[in-house]
């Protein structure tokens, strides 16, 4: 297991307890954020990891890999959209599925 993969699994399997419609990973410069988008409109930040290792995780889904495990879970990312711009990058993930490993 890589860790930036575990990382991402376990931060998707905390926001599918959570009931959030979408998780967006965003790098801006040299600041992360991670937000959870709820069912009822509002939105929740997560710890972000360093800014490298979120690019590593944006990298990986930008790449077509949609299967990430934590020692407990294997969550398949379903649907992904992942833009780029001058100094930034942001992954929406809207789907997912969680199973145990």
């Amino acid at each position: 297991m890589v860790p930036h993969e575990m990382f991402l699994a376990m931060v998707l399997t905390n926001a599918k307890r959570a009931e959030a419609s979408e998780v967006v990973l965003t790098v801006e410069a040299d600041k992360s954020r991670i937000d959870m988008l709820l069912l009822d409109g509002s939105s929740q930040p997560l710890t972000a990891p360093p800014p490298e290792v979120l690019l590593r995780i944006i990298a990986v889904l930008e790449g077509g890999q949609n299967e990430f495990c934590s020692n407990v879970f294997t969550v398949t990312v379903e649907k992904v959209e992942v833009e780029r711009g001058s100094g930034t990058a942001t992954a929406r993930i809207r789907n997912w599925s969680i199973g145990h490993s």
